[in-house]
């Protein structure tokens, strides 16, 4: 009874710790690097940035990241990768990507150890890791509305793959609406390939995990284009991320 008595002060004690050190220490770091630098943590209501914040430290500190070719990736760097995470699941009820454990980051385009190319990144599901090129990072985060984001496309790929591994275990997305987004898309990415002028660029239609990274891509970086052009498409996104950029966007410019 005592030990027990014991336990849960010391547990009292550690959940009080984390909280301080979460409100006097990581919430004003990561806010003073993301604040009109990630349009998406800047378009966010005030209500939520906590939450969000709260998720990148999760993010932050469970990811191992891993430095490769002299690669030096500073706290600012590590938050940036740590908040393109959180964006994709901040309304999800499994709000952290639990499959994937490591980040391998190169500063510039790398050869591929397994496919033997060029790489801007790649997502290892055997390895549980998920690789970026900072140059390619960089580059997403320089264009803010072309719908061309590594971050997205490559923790998009992570997402995907951790519902196909892992979600007869827990929920990780709706398996209802990733039906529906798979319906959309086997319509859909046969007139892709013959349309030039498509919303999508053409790497979209070669596979469906790459269609729908391409399809998150622009969802958070057009999103009123992406409704306009497709909007059943940009309504089943909507379903399953549980949020609509648009609202975020359309309040922060008012």
């Amino acid at each position: 009874m005592v030990f027990e008595i014991l336990g849960g002060v010391a547990q009292l004690f550690i959940s009080l710790y984390e909280e301080l050190r979460f409100r006097f220490y990581y919430r004003p770091i990561f806010h003073h690097f993301l604040n009109h630098k990630y349009p998406y943590y800047s378009a966010l209501p005030k209500k939520l940035k906590n939450k969000f914040l709260r998720l990148v430290k999760d993010h932050y500190e469970y990811f191992d990241f891993i430095e490769r070719d002299k690669m030096e990736l500073k706290r600012a760097m590590k938050t940036i990768i740590a908040s393109a995470a959180s964006q994709l699941v901040l309304f999800l009820p499994n709000t952290s990507l639990t499959f994937f454990e490591r980040i391998i980051v190169y500063p510039d385009f790398y050869n591929s150890k397994i496919t033997h190319k060029r790489h801007k990144g790649e997502v290892n599901p055997g390895l549980k890791t998920i690789v970026f090129s900072w140059r390619g990072i960089a580059e997403g985060l320089n264009r803010k509305d072309d719908g061309l984001n590594l971050l997205l496309h490559e923790f998009a790929h992570a997402l995907w793959l951790e519902h196909k591994l892992m979600g007869h275990e827990y929920e990780v997305i709706s398996s209802h609406w990733i039906n529906e987004f798979e319906n959309y898309a086997h319509q859909e990415m046969p007139r892709l390939k013959e349309d030039n002028e498509h919303f999508f660029r053409k790497y979209a239609f070669e596979s469906m995990e790459e269609f729908f990274a391409v399809a998150v891509e622009n969802f958070f970086e057009r999103s009123s284009k992406f409704k306009t052009s497709q909007p059943e498409l940009y309504s089943i996104l909507v379903q399953i991320f549980n949020q609509d950029p648009i609202q975020f966007y359309a309040s922060h410019s008012q």
